[in-house]
């Protein structure tokens, strides 16, 4: 029997045919794109994302025979209104989207900040829960919000395509704002009687990784695949990438360097914080602390924008490695990390350089943004550590990881030592469809 693990990430997808074991057979991707407009709104088309699914299974039709079980991730929050058929009736709302501050302020008026805080384990951050997309659509778009059957995230809408089956995991229902994070409970009648949110718009919760229906005829038939495999339910990417790389206790560190600078620690205590999310983990009784900020989109745009005369390759193979030795930490130059917004922030901010002088250069300011883009990830091991004792190996996964990059985080984390683990979120799920089989 194979595996069939899917990675639904922000920009692309990728796809793996595991054996019982976990190991990788066969792997496949592919791309599709977000769209941003009005400054910072961002969206994806939901049929796009879906089809990127069809277009990878074909491209592994030798193994999809004896595909035996079907798992997945996807990034969060990732807001998808659905009509009763499972259609989505507006495209996704991603996490970068920004457009409901007013609604964000307006959660703050009604309720207060610990108030809501203590049920949610977070601020009602825009783009970090998606309460704030929610009341932004009931203000502005109610003829979405009378046609809706279910709202949920990414999650959602994958599995009802693939099995008929409304659900979400208890990851995907902390990031929603919506829900009790801090007791592992269920969804808020307190902030659902406050905001006037219809509880039959939202789906019921299930642990991640629970067979929860079969494939459906008719998506089997799309992809080739045999009707009546199970699946099990999804979660988020970076919460299964846990599983992935085998952390499991309190203390575990798992650092995701790609488009976002991601930390994630597993506690076993559900301590909230006005710098980090507090989010359920996969596993019952656990939760992560979360910190994101930006990563490889800041240093890809600093690339197109300075270095537009230098190669891809000889930027990152040879100028990155320079600055990284010579040049971090002994530049005044200071990079706020903020070009996408702060998903850690109530009131909206943007990327700048401070510290500029006449004899400043591209190489301090390349500097500055690989300090900058840490000093988040920093902050959040230096207040958990008041909580919990870490784990002094920290797992790093992600498609920024290098040599170099490994060189960089031993710089900037002081006592820790290193190890690469790569495929976490693949593997993670894979993990998880084993032990719904009481294989593992």
């Amino acid at each position: 029997m194979y595996i069939l693990s899917v990675d639904f990430g922000t920009s692309s997808l990728k796809m793996a045919v595991l054996d019982e074991n976990v190991n990788i057979l066969e792997t496949a991707s592919v791309e599709y794109q977000y769209r941003v407009f009005n400054e910072d709104w961002v969206e994806l088309d939901p049929d796009e994302v879906f089809g990127a699914m069809v277009k990878g299974v074909k491209k592994l039709s030798g193994y999809m025979d004896k595909v035996g079980i079907i798992c997945y991730d996807t990034f969060s929050p990732s807001v998808v209104f659905m009509d009763q058929n499972g259609t989505a009736l507006h495209p996704i709302i991603a996490h970068l989207d920004r457009r409901s501050k007013k609604q964000t302020a307006h959660i703050l008026e009604v309720m207060g900040k610990d108030a809501f805080q203590s049920i949610t384990g977070v601020q009602p951050f825009t783009g970090g829960v998606s309460i704030t997309t929610l009341l932004w659509m009931m203000e502005n778009m109610p003829e979405v919000i009378e046609k809706t059957y279910k709202f949920g995230h990414l999650v959602t809408y994958i599995h009802h395509k693939l099995t008929g089956v409304w659900a979400t995991d208890p990851v995907n229902a902390s990031m929603m704002g919506m829900y009790e994070t801090t007791k592992w409970g269920g969804w808020s009648d307190e902030i659902l009687n406050t905001f006037k949110i219809p509880r039959d718009k939202l789906p019921d919760i299930h642990n991640a990784g629970t067979i929860l229906g079969s494939l459906t005829k008719e998506a089997a038939d799309l992809m080739g695949l045999k009707e009546g495999i199970p699946v099990t339910l999804g979660t988020n990417d970076a919460a299964v990438a846990h599983v992935g790389c085998g952390n499991k206790k309190e203390g575990d560190i798992l650092d995701i360097s790609g488009s976002s600078e991601i930390l994630t620690i597993i506690s076993e205590k559900p301590v909230v914080s006005d710098f980090y999310y507090l989010r359920n983990a996969v596993y019952p009784g656990k939760w992560q602390v979360f910190a994101i900020t930006t990563g490889g989109f800041a240093i890809d745009w600093f690339r197109k924008e300075f270095y537009r005369e230098m190669e891809a390759k000889e930027f990152f193979n040879t100028e990155i490695p320079d600055v990284i030795r010579n040049h971090v930490g002994k530049a005044s130059v200071v990079f706020q990390p903020y070009l996408a917004g702060d998903r850690h922030s109530l009131t909206p901010k943007k990327g700048a350089f401070e510290g500029l002088t006449l004899d400043t250069t591209r190489k301090d300011m390349l500097a500055s943004i690989f300090l900058g883009m840490h000093e988040p990830i920093l902050k959040t091991i230096e207040l958990s550590g008041a909580f919990m004792q870490h784990n002094k190996t920290i797992k790093l996964t992600g498609g920024m990881i290098t040599e170099h990059f490994i060189e960089l985080k031993k710089k900037l984390f002081q006592g820790f030592d290193f190890v690469v683990k790569e495929n976490c979120p693949i593997l993670g799920n894979g993990i998880l469809a084993l032990e719904a089989l009481g294989k593992r």
